[in-house]
């Protein structure tokens, strides 16, 4: 039987419906089997005392609240008269007012004085189409749900990692601008210095009809909310999210409670368990709670976009609050301490001289033919053989600095009215990786390339480096030899690379394919969007700056016999986006972010990897240039 899809089932790991009620639901794990909070909030308990107000039906709501136009009304008309005679407290007039919105001018805006995008430094980035895109595919794709009794492999780890992915690529590029690092936002008490002003032609539809998202001016704080779920009335307090994140530190750190019974153990298999528990509790909660900032008495009110996962990168509040979260879990990994690698440096040696970069218009003036093998002959008679011990820093095909520019292009809204809007995005000229390796053992070895960078001043820090690839290679006894792989190939992009306007907006869920998918299960659904998740190979690398930003490019060489990592060029991000089929394990038996899960030996990088002849790094500078020879092969 077909299951009805609409647009928040279609996300199913959309915040609203993870989080609504969820004081009721309950957290299935090895420890325990209760309900994770208490039914009645300290909050619930105050307005039962002190106003008899226990619980309400839909219809109660529905007379009780006062209609504007913030708000969406389905239900019958009001007697007001009969009200009046009632008497009783109006539970939104006395707790869950909505907050005075934001005037906007003739162009969707507020005054220039107020906010100017043009004087956003970051708003290219966050309001990326292909981005905001990628994040709602995701949500799809690794949904928080279970098809024939199974969940997705690795669900709640892979959750982590993703939006650890996304929130140190974001703040890769505000590092290139010389901004200050996210904010976690862990205060729940003061105001919210962080406004949000949606674009003009950004819409939701609500019971068929496309309106705006709500702004948030700045200076707001986290309210107790209303919401509404099977006709029951849920107050979410901030009190209980107060206590839901001093519940979940204090498991982490090994204490026991009424909701966790039993200690974690400290071991990589716990990583989906905590990483499903942080991410349907404190996570969703927050979300629900920030996107319902403006209007607190979310019964029929319009929801901002940290509701739910098609626009909510649009807000700084995103990353502020994704980076809390990624914060409460990165405690759990400082607890695992640094990791042992001896048990994973197989027997080949790259050094330093041996990570050879290479534009790959030059290479295709140079070896027009070389595209066929990825200019591996190139490369073996030009660095390998004779050349395999040489500097060749100074070769003529040979790159130090990676480059990005901006583009314009003619953007369509196809998920909203169908307007037009010209936009800035940013592009990466195409390079080839080569590494030299050697195979120091009398038997071939299976090994996988990890290509990391990190911007140079943080990588003492593992949250902030980014994955850009990882590739696998068979290297005979000794040999000496020269690997390549395209950058347009990395196993963290949506594939076949995105290049043109067309292929950036072939993945965008248009009325169509929503229309498509509601036809579809929960596990069609995500099985038929794999090929359209991946990160966006426009965003491939950070933006860098005028002058240059220094990264630092890291290669781990790792034994590749059982990791089980595909080859496959031609499919979704197997990196972000999990196994294709819903029953598939994740492609890597590594932990999510490997050898970047733990923290550094005495908060070093250097020593961590020092003396280790399976790795490599060196310095490379990325450049914001005017324009360079864009290849499309």
């Amino acid at each position: 039987m077909k299951e009805p899809l609409a647009r928040d089932f279609l996300a199913l790991r959309h915040f609203k419906e993870n989080s609504l009620n969820i004081i009721e639901k309950r957290f299935q794990s090895p420890w325990t089997k209760r309900t994770t909070l208490q039914k009645r909030s300290a909050f619930q308990e105050e307005l039962k005392n002190h106003y008899g107000i226990l619980q309400f039906e839909r219809k109660s709501f529905v007379e009780k609240r006062n209609t504007n136009d913030t708000t969406i009304y389905d239900g019958d008309s009001i007697d007001k008269k009969k009200n009046e005679e009632k008497k009783e407290p109006n539970l939104k007039e006395i707790f869950f007012k909505d907050l005075p919105q934001v005037k906007l001018m003739a162009d969707g805006w507020p005054d220039k004085n107020i906010y100017d995008p043009a004087k956003d430094k970051m708003y290219w980035w966050r309001n990326d189409p292909v981005l905001n895109v990628y994040h709602e595919h995701w949500h799809i794709v690794m949904p928080f749900a279970k098809y024939n009794g199974a969940s997705k492999d690795r669900v709640g780890e892979n959750f982590i990692y993703v939006h650890r992915h996304m929130l140190a690529r974001h703040d890769a590029n505000r590092w290139c601008l010389g901004m200050p690092l996210v904010e976690p936002l862990r205060d729940y008490f003061h105001p919210i210095p962080d406004a949000f002003y949606p674009p003009p032609f950004l819409s939701q539809l609500i019971n068929g009809v496309r309106v705006p998202f709500p702004a948030r001016p700045p200076n707001q704080i986290f309210r107790d909310i209303v919401a509404l779920e099977n006709n029951v009335v849920t107050v979410y307090s901030v009190k209980e999210l107060t206590d839901l994140l001093n519940k979940t530190e204090k498991w982490i750190e090994g204490k026991t409670d009424e909701t966790h019974p039993y200690r974690l153990n400290l071991t990589d298999n716990e990583a989906t368990i905590l990483g499903d528990y942080i991410e349907h509790f404190l996570h969703s909660v927050g979300h629900n709670m920030l996107g319902y900032i403006m209007h607190p008495y979310a019964l029929h009110a319009v929801p901002g976009v940290l509701v739910g996962p098609r626009a909510g990168l649009r807000d700084p509040l995103f990353w502020r609050w994704h980076r809390h979260v990624d914060d409460i879990y990165a405690k759990w990994q400082n607890l695992l301490g640094p990791r042992n690698f001896s048990g994973d440096i197989p027997p080949v040696t790259i050094r330093k001289k041996d990570i050879i970069l290479s534009f790959t218009d030059i290479l295709l003036e140079v070896d027009k033919d070389g595209v066929n093998d990825t200019w591996v002959k190139y490369a073996k008679e030009n660095f390998g053989g004779k050349h395999f011990d040489k500097d060749l820093s100074s070769h003529p095909v040979v790159t130090k600095t990676l480059q990005t520019k901006m583009k314009i292009r003619d953007y369509i809204w196809l998920e909203d009215g169908q307007d037009h809007e010209k936009i800035q995005y940013l592009y990466p000229r195409d390079w080839i990786w080569f590494i030299r390796a050697q195979n120091d053992s009398p038997k071939p070895v299976t090994l996988t390339f990890r290509i990391w960078i990190a911007p140079i001043d943080l990588i003492d820090k593992h949250v902030h480096w980014i994955e850009i690839d990882k590739f696998k290679r068979t290297l005979e006894p000794y040999e000496k030899t020269v690997v390549s792989q395209r950058c347009d190939h990395a196993v963290v992009i949506r594939k076949p690379a995105q290049k043109s306007p067309k292929q950036m907006d072939e993945t965008a869920i248009t009325p169509r394919k929503e229309e498509e998918l509601k036809q579809l299960g929960v596990a069609q659904i995500a099985e038929k969007l794999f090929r359209d998740c991946g990160w966006p190979y426009h965003m491939i690398i950070p933006r860098g700056s005028k002058i240059g930003s220094t990264f630092k490019l890291f290669i781990y060489v790792s034994d590749g016999t059982n990791d089980l990592v595909r080859t496959d060029t031609q499919c979704g991000s197997v990196l972000l986006c999990g196994g294709e089929k819903w029953t598939d394990k994740v492609p890597d038996i590594k932990p999510f972010g490997y050898p970047f899960d733990r923290p550094f030996k005495d908060g070093s990088f250097h020593k961590t990897f020092q003396g280790m002849k399976n790795v490599a790094h060196t310095d490379i500078t990325i450049k914001w240039v005017e324009d360079f020879p864009e290849v499309f092969i």
